[in-house]
């Protein structure tokens, strides 16, 4: 699970990081912030669902369980 502030560079290079090394890799989309919501919502739907999945807080549990 990855969460931070810089969703278009720190948690963008974590992501695709992790993912290069073979993890699941979440991305809580509510704990994460960019200096714009243009910037954030964009760099989200890049990585999602190539290097990560892009999940609320509320839906962690689901992926936890699974």
């Amino acid at each position: 699970m990855v969460a931070g502030i810089f969703t278009d560079q720190c948690v963008s290079s974590t992501v695709r990081s992790l993912a290069d090394e073979s993890f699941n890799v979440l991305v809580v989309e509510d704990c994460c912030a960019a200096s714009t919501m243009d910037l954030h919502n964009h760099e989200l739907a890049v990585i999602n669902m190539i290097y990560c999945h892009v999940v609320q807080s509320e839906d962690i549990a689901e992926f936890i369980r699974t």
